[in-house]
């Protein structure tokens, strides 16, 4: 059993906090912008204790989960107090551990973990055996963190510090730039008369599906439509018509069609020429 003390206990530190809490684990202190916030964060853990960062210290853990611009300076204010600490973790996507750079020099681990899920649900942590956690650190860090996961049986990939910005890329184009599309997919059937629930299922399902072919029959087999047929024709008449009414619109329309062709389709096309040599 490790203790663990949290500064940030947002919604990616107050469900990990759950599930540690959950599964064996002890969370000790529990900070977060105010001592209010850190009641309902120690509510929601169902143990814990709602302090100030003064208090911190004497875990074994320390997890920062504030916004990422917040960290280094959260890092080294708790310096500052403790350091008296097995390993110090964050949960950013994009920055990587070096942000906690003296852990080297004190000789305590450092690592980032990354849960690669939306938060948007509120008990996430439930769903916890079904995502992939993705670290990076020192190797004090990593041999923690890597021991912590192996034990608690969730899964888990390895990068390195270097890597990490193309990393959460991946994530954003994945998860948040989804909802962006779906959000533009949803305006071009308003613009085209329908009402506005019907957009709403249309879109949902259309996504849906795309998702499921995806998994089913690969990146290549799950595209349909004129850029995949090869209508050409049909595709720069679209683009037209989007430019005249919604330039912005039409302008992502035409990068689209520019990465289904480039990316997916002539790669995959390559792929299977070599599969066939």
């Amino acid at each position: 059993m490790l203790r663990f003390d949290i500064v940030g206990a947002g919604k990616v530190g107050k469900n990990f906090a759950k599930f540690l809490a959950t599964n064996g684990h002890e969370i000790g202190h529990v900070v977060n912008s105010s001592l209010d916030s850190s009641k309902k964060a120690v509510k929601f853990i169902g143990q814990g204790i709602p302090t100030t960062i003064d208090k911190i210290g004497k875990c074994d853990v320390l997890l920062i989960g504030t916004r990422d611009d917040d960290i280094r300076q959260t890092f080294l204010k708790i310096l500052s107090i403790s350091k008296k600490f097995k390993a110090i973790g964050h949960f950013s996507g994009a920055y990587s551990s070096l942000l906690l750079r003296e852990c080297d020099q004190i000789g305590i681990g450092r690592f980032s973990i990354h849960p690669n899920a939306s938060f948007a649900d509120p008990e996430i942590w439930k769903a916890f055996f079904d995502i992939y956690f993705v670290i990076e650190g020192n190797e004090r860090g990593k041999e923690l963190i890597k021991n912590l996961l192996l034990s608690l049986k969730l899964k888990f990939g390895e990068i390195s510090a270097s890597k990490k910005l193309f990393y959460h890329a991946g994530a954003v184009f994945a998860s948040n730039f989804m909802v962006a599309l779906l959000s533009t997919s949803r305006e071009l059937y308003t613009m085209s008369g329908l009402d506005q629930r019907i957009t709403i299922e249309i879109s949902n399902y259309l996504a849906k599906q795309a998702i499921e072919n995806v998994e089913k029959l690969g990146l290549k087999e799950a595209i349909t439509g004129p850029v995949a047929r090869g209508d050409m024709q049909l595709v720069h008449a679209e683009e037209m018509a989007l430019e005249d009414f919604a330039p912005k619109i039409g302008l992502l329309y035409r990068k689209f069609v520019e990465v289904l062709k480039e990316r997916v389709i002539e790669v995959e096309r390559e792929k299977i020429d070599q599969d066939e040599r």
